[in-house]
């Protein structure tokens, strides 16, 4: 075995063992935030308690992803989330694997290890979420492409084709990629688009998203409406301003060292454009965050919603570092990130220590505390009344609560007099079939005057409350409502 090869062994062992610490820390850390899943990871699960080829808000991936998730761990917190947190060391394979391709195996270990240390994906890596597979997915098409480019044997294209696929069943953002990887032929590998192979690589991943498709217009194309609701409709915030704190979010999300190399590659860039390599990443991370800004710009964007561009474009500023001999300056970046991230994780602890009064109003983990409680406090209250329809206001209550009395699996609906779908439980529960019922209305408000009329009688049974500091609990009132009239 020559040195070289003896050296990229080595690297393999410390980025496994890298990732296996990484791993158990997330695993390890989970239990100690006192924490319960996040409303949105709650409604992915209650997705996934009912496989289809559509949901309100997204595509299948996500819930098929929990689906298998829990079926191999179970439902508990970590089991739910499990597969999730494991997308991102499989990204860093992915990204392992690209910059091999494009450079050596220098430049592949330690952009390895920045997509594991980067701050966003160590925060997202902590929750389920549909950037976990699209980021995986985005990096494994453009490992895909880079094969199909090189080799041109249909094996590599189909296999692209399927990536692409999933990505797309997993968030149409997917086509973002898509799109970037047509227009890269075009000005760069033109006769290939007289081939057949990557108009087929097309198809099939339009083929895999069909039954997607399908879904919406059985469904009145909810999925689709709610993105372009989120994309090009929503007229609240935006400006400058919203693109600012967009920008800004994205410095972080990647560390001040790993940042400013990737603003510093933008500033140069005659530079960066005349490298065909760095070309090509920043060509598969720059239309995804040109969208993301021009949402920013229109509305607001969430710092996560162009996650995947960070797979490529950490990349480019790990190899723009490594090859001008700045090694220093990397593993101070990364240690940096490092310590970003432990702050991150262990701010729960931190707060606790300093600041005991207010360790939940301060918290990032805020919104997914004491809903576990809350539960816990629901729970015989519905078992005392198994007939009855467990009913909510808003998404949220109803998403954590179904979660939370998974044991119970109470027959749940949302209320909607209005009949207007504005999300999930209102697109799949109906309280209609169940006129003369009596109903457990859970609500953190009032409860509005449109109850009072549909049912023959209303009690309060209780009041819910539990203390996430002394400043600061998480309330929850409950009703009990009897035969239900219609709307």
């Amino acid at each position: 075995m020559n040195l070289a090869a003896l050296k990229g062994n080595n690297s393999v062992k410390w980025l496994f063992g890298l990732t296996a610490a990484l791993l158990a820390w997330r695993f390890w850390l989970l239990p100690q935030l006192g924490i319960t899943l996040y409303v949105d990871e709650a409604q992915y699960w209650t997705w996934a308690q009912h496989l289809d080829w559509g949901y309100f808000s997204k595509p299948p991936g996500v819930a098929a992803l929990i689906w298998l998730s829990t079926a191999l761990f179970g439902d508990g917190l970590v089991g739910v989330k499990a597969l999730s947190m494991l997308c991102y060391p499989l990204a860093a394979a992915a990204c392992w694997a690209i910059a091999r391709r494009l450079y050596d195996e220098r430049v592949a270990f330690w952009s390895a290890i920045a997509v594991l240390t980067l701050p966003i994906f160590s925060w997202l890596g902590l929750f389920v979420s549909t950037d976990a597979l699209l980021t995986l997915l985005w990096a494994s098409a453009l490992w895909a492409f880079l094969r199909a480019l090189d080799t041109d044997r249909w094996g590599d294209w189909l296999l692209l084709g399927l990536i692409c696929g999933l990505g797309l069943l997993s968030k149409y953002t997917m086509a973002a990629w898509l799109g970037a990887a047509f227009l890269y032929l075009l000005a760069f590998h033109r006769p290939r688009l007289a081939s057949a192979k990557p108009w087929l690589t097309a198809a099939l991943a339009l083929l895999m998203l069909s039954p997607n498709i399908i879904w919406n217009i059985n469904h009145d194309f909810p999925t689709l409406k709610h993105t372009a609701d989120i994309t090009l409709n929503r007229q609240s915030g935006g400006g400058l301003a919203s693109l600012g704190e967009f920008w800004a979010a994205q410095w972080i999300a990647f560390g001040p060292v790993l940042g400013s190399i990737f603003l510093l590659l933008l500033l140069r860039v005659r530079e960066s454009w005349n490298d065909e390599r760095t070309r090509l990443l920043l060509w598969f991370a720059l239309p995804l965050w040109a969208v993301v800004s021009m949402q920013a710009l229109k509305s607001s964007a969430n710092a996560n919603w162009a996650a995947p561009a960070f797979a490529p474009a950490v990349i480019a500023a790990v190899a723009w570092l490594l090859q001008r001999e700045k090694k220093k300056l990397l593993i101070a970046g990364l240690a940096l990130n490092l310590l970003l991230v432990g702050l991150l994780y262990h701010w729960p602890q931190i707060l606790a220590a300093s600041r005991p009064d207010s360790q939940a109003k301060l918290s990032p983990y805020k919104r997914a505390m004491g809903w576990d409680e809350l539960g816990r406090q629901l729970k015989p209250i519905v078992q005392a009344h198994p007939d009855a329809i467990l009913i909510a206001d808003n998404r949220t209550l109803l998403a954590h609560m179904l979660y939370e009395l998974r044991d119970v699996r109470p027959l749940a609906a949302s209320w909607n007099p209005s009949g207007v779908v504005s999300d999930h439980y209102k697109l799949t529960t109906d309280l209609r079939p169940h006129v003369g019922k009596d109903v457990i209305l859970i609500t953190d408000t009032t409860p509005g005057t449109d109850f009072a009329p549909r049912f023959a009688g209303m009690e309060q049974l209780a009041r819910l409350k539990v203390p996430l500091d002394a400043q600061t609990s998480r309330n929850m009132d409950v009703y009990l409502l009897h035969a239900f009239k219609g709307y």
